[in-house]
Parts: C-alpha cells; sequence; structure tokens
C-alpha cells in the first residue's frame, strides 16, 4: 500500500511518500508549526505534497506531529492509554485537502503514569509503534524525553521528563551554565552521570537532591574544583542520570531497553542505562516512525474498507 505522511514539528516539516515500509520519495522545509499562521497549513501541504496526491490519487494521507497541537492545522484530542494502532487510526481527525479528498491527523495519546499526574505525547506514539518492541520499555529521546511501556503492542502508559529542555535553560538562562565552555570535555558527562548515581541512594551516599548538585556546580566551577570545559557535559550527566534514576523506579528496572534515536545522542543513553547493567538497542527514529505509520495506515485502510 503506498501512502503520503508529513510529520510536522514545531521547526520543521517533512513529507514521505511510503510504499508498505520504504520511503519512495521525500521533501523538508522550515515551514514548522511555529512559522506558520492559522489557515496556512493547507497551502503548505499542498506546495510540499501536492504532486503525490495527483500521482496516487488513492492514497491515505496521514499528518503527524505537531501539526495536531493547539498551533497547528487542527486541534487533535488525545486518545487514552492504553492504545494501539487500532485505537490511535480510530481517533483520527480529518481535515480537507483539495477536491473533497481528506487527510487525517494522528492525535497523540494521555496518559495518568501515577496517580493524580497526566502526561501527553505528539508524534513520540507513531515511533514506539514502529520500534519492534511488543513488550517492554523504549526511551525516545529528546527535549523531552519519553519513557514508554508497551503491552502486547501497545502503549501501556509513559512518562516524559525535562531533561533537555532544562539542560538548554542552564546553559543558556542560568548562572549556574553559564561559565561553560566549548569544546565541551566528553569526561564531564561521566563525573555527571557518577554525581546522579551517587543521589540515588543506590551506592549508600547521602541524598542531596538535584537542585542542590546542580548549584553544586556552579561552586565546583567558581572555586576551581571543575574546570570549565567539564561544566556543559556534566550539567548534561546529571540531568540525563536522574532522568533514568527516575524512569527505572517508575518502571522497575528492566532487562534491556529500546532507544529510539541516532547517534551521538543513543550512544549516551547506551552508556548511562551500561552503569545499570541494563543493556540497548538502538533503532533509529525515521524507520519507527514509517513502520509505525504503516501500521496506523492499516488498521485505518481495514476501518474504512
Amino acid at each position: 500500500m503506498r501512502f503520503i505522511v508529513a510529520d510536522w514539528g514545531t521547526t520543521r516539516f517533512r513529507g514521505y511518500l511510503i510504499e508498505n515500509e520504504t520511503i519512495l520519495d521525500e521533501v523538508s522545509s522550515d515551514e514548522g508549526v511555529s512559522a506558520l499562521k492559522a489557515g496556512e497549513h493547507r497551502g503548505v501541504f499542498l506546495r510540499q505534497c501536492g504532486r503525490w496526491l495527483e500521482a496516487e490519487p488513492a492514497a491515505p494521507v496521514l499528518l503527524v506531529g505537531m501539526v495536531g497541537s493547539r498551533e497547528g492545522w487542527v486541534m487533535a484530542p488525545y486518545a487514552t492509554c492504553p492504545a494501539g494502532p487500532a485505537e490511535i487510526a480510530q481517533a483520527m481527525i480529518p481535515v480537507d485537502l483539495d477536491g473533497g479528498r481528506k487527510a487525517h491527523i494522528v492525535p497523540g495519546l494521555f496518559c495518568e503514569p501515577a496517580p493524580g499526574a497526566s502526561d501527553v505525547m505528539r508524534g513520540e506514539e507513531t515511533l514506539v509503534l514502529g520500534s519492534g518492541v511488543e513488550d517492554g520499555i523504549v526511551c525516545s529521546p529528546g527535549t523531552h524525553p519519553k519513557w514508554i511501556e508497551m503491552r502486547a503492542g501497545r502503549v501501556q502508559r509513559f512518562a516524559t521528563y525535562m531533561t533537555g529542555e532544562m539542560y538548554a535553560l542552564l546553559r543558556e538562562h542560568s548562572m549556574i551554565g553559564r561559565p561553560a565552555t566549548e569544546p565541551g570535555d566528553p569526561k564531564g558527562f561521566d563525573l555527571g552521570l557518577d554525581a546522579a548515581a551517587r543521589n540515588s541512594g543506590e551506592t549508600g551516599d547521602r541524598r542531596v537532591g538535584l537542585l542542590h548538585l546542580l548549584f553544586g556546580a556552579r561552586a565546583a566551577v567558581v572555586s576551581g574544583r571543575m574546570e570549565t570545559n567539564l561544566l556543559g557535559p556534566y550539567l548534561s550527566g546529571l540531568l540525563t542520570g536522574d532522568e533514568i534514576n527516575s524512569a527505572l523506579f517508575q518502571f522497575d528496572k528492566p532487562a534491556s531497553v529500546t532507544i529510539l534515536a541516532d547517534a551521538p545522542r543513543a550512544d549516551l543513553y547506551v552508556r548511562a542505562l551500561a552503569r545499570h547493567g541494563i543493556a540497548a538497542q538502538i533503532r533509529a527514529p525515521k524507520q519507527a516512525l514509517i513502520a509505525g505509520l504503516a501500521r496506523i495506515v492499516r488498521h485505518h485502510a481495514q476501518a474504512a474498507a
């Protein structure tokens, strides 16, 4: 089956013409959701993907990512976990294209990972459905990393962490990260992982809390106990280690984790997980996206038949 996909994020538009799980053609631009005003999304899509619509009049069209957010084409309500490709396909929202043809926005997911807690994702649901994991834990690193529990091929629950955004805030808008110099020394990342491990309580050290450790990074620099080229990687390692500690507590300690990321980001998680004795498998996000969308579109086609 051939189908057309727009992976439409905050800053980038990526379009694909796909047959089964093979990309036949692709386009990209900087016309992400944040660059568009209300009413401009249809025109961007037709300009980028119109030739595929003409060549493939029967191909389903799927839109995934922030295109379904409040700032996107149409707000697509979240489907509720647990959910697999069938539930996600059923919850897709149609939007009008040319000549009565419709595209469908993949809705994203909502869950309550713990009593009184709420969490959402948009876009990662398609990645995890294409990860190849039927039962197990998947990690999708990024600005807001997701840790996702799969059961019987469905997203059971997930938890989001502020790791990437917090790192950017500390480096760019905080007195803690401003002294950092480039190029950073990778040894700092391991020092940060060491600090996170001590703070987890697993090593027998007294827990002092992440906020105290963050200020301690500044104290180490201004007192001359840490070189400025170690600081940036140290903060990254500390935040990544704290994220992993929290996720392993949240989901119990698995034997292995599938990481949806390209190098070098994936390699950092492999190193960090190895400290816990956890094996890691890496799955390229682009391949996972296409595989996940193929599963959704097959259920959509079956429902429409």
